[in-house]
């Protein structure tokens, strides 16, 4: 039988998963304790038990949901060298577009921190951390003399990228595997050069 603290957090994760569901699916203005209480199968009382507002709520689960996607592209890439990392990295966010629950999450949460500074915070210091490890994979490949500014740089592409295929899927089927290479200072091998990202589309 579980304990109380085990329910409780059973219960809050999902609280925070039915958040980010309701996120994508109505925006952020649009979640409200019920909606939350309701697709979680709890009463309302027990959202505000576990979270002083449902601004609260949305805050803390795009902060473990935004976390959690950076973590789960970073793993795979990073274990790469070279240009190989790029093309995977590619690869890794061609699932991101418009037909995506988590890619339209992830726009709301960017939105919503223009006008809640603790997310603001919480995104800056992610964004922040996905900078320097990159910057770090960069070092450590010794492939560019500037790493951390390359590494903003490929970061703002990628991101650009995937806010761009929102608005246009068809850029799903545009190979840009040389363009990132070239903007992250990688030589570009003619052998396994093309990968394709059309699944995004």
């Amino acid at each position: 039988m579980a304990t109380a603290a085990e329910q409780g957090r059973e219960t809050r994760a999902r609280l925070m998963t039915a958040a980010v569901e309701l996120l994508a699916e109505h925006g952020w203005g649009e979640v409200t304790t019920r909606s939350v209480a309701d697709r979680a199968g709890v009463r309302p009382g027990v959202v505000h038990y576990h979270f002083p507002s449902v601004t609260d709520l949305l805050i803390d689960a795009s902060a473990q949901a935004a976390r959690h996607e950076y973590e789960s592209v970073m793993t795979g890439v990073l274990a790469l060298r070279g240009p190989d990392a790029m093309r995977e990295m590619l690869a890794a966010i061609a699932s991101y577009s418009s037909a995506d629950p988590i890619t339209i999450a992830m726009t709301e949460m960017m939105l919503a921190a223009t006008r809640h500074e603790r997310l603001r915070v919480e995104l800056g210091r992610l964004v922040a951390d996905a900078r320097a490890v990159l910057a770090q994979w960069f070092r450590a490949d010794g492939s560019v003399p500037d790493p951390e500014a390359t590494a903003t740089v490929v970061a703002a592409l990628l991101d650009g990228l995937i806010l761009h295929r929102l608005i246009d899927p068809g850029l799903g089927s545009v190979d840009v595997t040389g363009p990132l290479l070239r903007a992250a200072g990688l030589a570009e091998s003619r052998t396994s050069e093309g990968v394709s990202d059309e699944r995004a589309g």
